[in-house]
C-alpha cells in the first residue's frame, strides 16, 4: 500500500501526537478518486522521500505539515544612520548564525528586513523530530540572542513565536 506522509492523532486538551509517516496513509480511500487525481498523488508520492520530513502531522484534516519554525523578530529605529539595524545583522552574524549551524536538523535560516514597519526577523526552519529537540535546548541561542537585541538603542518590540511553515508552491513544495 502507497503512503504518502503521517498524521496526528489528538489527544486530551488539544495535543497532537506526532506519528512516523508510514503509520498512514495519505487517502483513506484510493477509489474515490478521480483517474488524474491518482496520478498526481502516485508522482507526488514518488518525488515525497525526497522533500518530506519523516514525521509529519495535521492542524486539521486539511492542513498538513512537516516543519516547525522558530522566529526571533523585533522592530528597528532610523535614528543614527539606521545604527540599530547594522547591529542586528552584527548580532546575527555573530551569536544566532554559528550557533544555530551546530543545532542538529536545522533546514534553513532566513533573515526578514522590512523597511516599511522597521521590521528584523530570524526564522529557523526545522524538522518536528529536530525542532522538539531544539525546544528541549530552549532553542540555543534565543536567550543570547534576545538578550543582546535587549542591549541595542533603538530596538523595541522583541518578540519570539513558533509556527508551523510548510510550502504551498514553488521550488521548495
Amino acid at each position: 500500500q502507497d503512503h504518502l506522509s503521517g498524521s496526528n492523532q489528538l489527544l486530551e486538551g488539544g495535543t497532537m501526537a506526532i506519528v512516523k509517516s508510514e503509520d498512514k496513509p495519505m487517502v483513506e480511500d484510493p477509489s474515490s478518486l478521480s483517474y488524474a487525481q491518482m496520478s498526481q498523488l502516485k508522482l507526488y508520492e514518488s518525488e515525497l522521500w525526497k522533500k518530506a520530513c519523516r514525521n509529519s502531522a495535521y492542524l486539521i484534516k486539511e492542513i498538513h505539515y512537516n516543519t516547525f519554525a522558530r522566529e526571533w523578530r523585533c522592530v528597528w529605529s532610523e535614528d543614527d544612520d539606521k545604527r540599530s539595524l547594522t547591529e542586528l545583522q552584527r548580532v546575527l552574524e555573530e551569536v544566532a548564525l554559528p550557533a544555530l549551524r551546530r543545532v542538529q536538523g536545522v533546514l534553513s535560516v532566513q533573515r526578514v528586513v522590512c523597511g516599511c514597519n522597521k521590521e528584523f526577523k530570524v526564522i529557523s526552519k526545522l524538522a518536528l523530530d529536530a525542532f522538539e529537540d531544539w525546544s528541549g535546548m530552549q532553542f540555543y541561542p534565543e536567550e543570547e540572542l534576545v538578550r543582546r537585541w535587549h542591549g541595542i538603542e533603538g530596538v523595541s518590540k522583541i518578540e519570539v513565536e513558533t509556527y508551523t511553515l510548510e510550502p504551498v508552491f514553488g521550488p521548495g513544495k
